[in-house]
């Protein structure tokens, strides 16, 4: 159930113990919807799922894919949204990778701006 784990990300970016907090900062939530939530019967809204994003720093684009997939009705959409959210999750460490390998070779001692791979 993506959207509860997006309220698990929530919790543990913010420090927060109970579902309750975390639901206190999700605007149109409260502790009857979290319930349904956590049980698979009731799924975040987009605008829900991006403030968690937000807050925890976490690709909107891959949240909104992933959050498309769960609320899929059929098995066929189910598929091509979890495949699609793999390629975009592979594009991001793709893109991360690169970043790391470019900029994570600086050395403190070298001459600013020049980078070492």
């Amino acid at each position: 159930m993506f959207s509860y784990q997006l309220v698990q990300e929530l919790k543990k970016a913010k420090g927060l113990r109970t579902d309750l907090e975390a639901s206190t900062l999700i605007a149109g939530l409260n502790s009857g919807n979290m319930s349904q939530i956590k049980s698979g019967k009731r799924h975040l809204t987009e605008e829900q799922a991006l403030f968690i994003a937000h807050e925890c720093n976490l690709n909107p684009e891959w949240v909104l894919v992933s959050l498309a997939e769960e609320v899929s009705r059929s098995d066929e959409a189910k598929e091509v949204w979890h495949q699609f959210a793999k390629k975009l999750n592979k594009s991001v460490l793709a893109a991360i990778l690169a970043v790391t390998v470019v900029f994570g070779g600086l050395d403190a001692n070298s001459e600013k701006g020049a980078v070492f791979v």
